[in-house]
């Protein structure tokens, strides 16, 4: 027998092991990276966030040595990524307001993409991945959903260490958290982490564009301005495009509770 085939609370202690693990490292690493304040969109546009980076590593090692091969980590089931339909339009409208705010410096998109996407991996592997499906594993599919995802959107007011804005991590909780529906939603009806990775990486990418545009956009006599201008962008524009994610989302899971979707039942 797997790791994966102990029982329930085995795999829930370790579960939690886990998340605590990661948080240590995603946090606190980037206090020791980053030990002064800084804003999110600086710290994705400066370099590579390597704190993530030991987070992913983290988060594989983990899921190796436990055995955990029901994450579903697997391709999506044939028909349905036309289902992305409307959240690939929820970002294609980011990325023109991003084109119109002003794209920052090659560099910094550079950087902004490298982060996402460990960012996504990070992130969905965490609470999609290892979170979701040991909760799947002891309660019925609804009140694992609702838990991973406002537990994910509860860990996001933890950058108001990082940036020293509590504020805006309040308001960055509650968008991660009507994102992370979403992003199960993406999960049980493709069948695959892999596709609720890369959206999650296309929503932060284009998500950042925008602050980042608008931030280089002025004139560095404006900087004050321009930043109280990037803190409602940051804020603001994603919370117009999330509401539509979100109601898509529980529509994809109308019928979640009474006939799983493609894959689920093997993720």
């Amino acid at each position: 027998m797997t790791r994966a085939d102990a029982p329930s609370t085995h795999r829930l202690g370790w579960t939690l092991a886990t998340l605590a693990g990661w948080m240590a490292i995603t946090f606190l690493g980037a206090w020791l990276f980053h030990p002064g304040e800084e804003s999110l969109d600086e710290l994705v546009t400066s370099g590579i966030s390597w704190q993530l980076v030991a987070a992913c590593i983290f988060l594989v090692a983990m899921i190796r040595w436990q055995g955990w091969h029901d994450l579903g980590f697997r391709s999506p089931a044939p028909g349905t990524l036309r289902l992305l339909w409307l959240p690939l339009l929820m970002v294609g409208l980011l990325l023109l307001l991003a084109a119109a705010a002003g794209l920052p410096p090659i560099s910094a998109i550079l950087f902004i993409l490298v982060n996402t996407l460990v960012v996504g991996f990070s992130e969905e592997t965490m609470f999609r991945g290892v979170l979701f499906r040991t909760l799947w594993g002891r309660m019925s599919v609804w009140p694992a959903i609702l838990v991973t995802s406002v537990l994910f959107g509860a860990v996001h007011v933890l950058n108001g260490f990082i940036t020293g804005s509590f504020g805006n991590a309040m308001a960055q909780a509650v968008l991660a958290g009507c994102s992370g529906i979403l992003f199960v939603a993406i999960l049980l009806r493709t069948g695959s982490i892999w596709v609720a990775i890369v959206y999650h990486a296309l929503w932060d990418t284009a998500t950042f564009l925008v602050v980042a545009g608008a931030l280089t956009s002025d004139e560095a006599t404006q900087a004050s301005e321009t930043a109280s201008v990037g803190g409602v962008a940051a804020t603001l524009m994603p919370l117009l495009l999330v509401l539509p994610n979100l109601l898509y989302a529980l529509w994809l899971l109308r019928k979640v509770h009474k006939d799983p979707p493609p894959g689920a039942q093997t993720l």
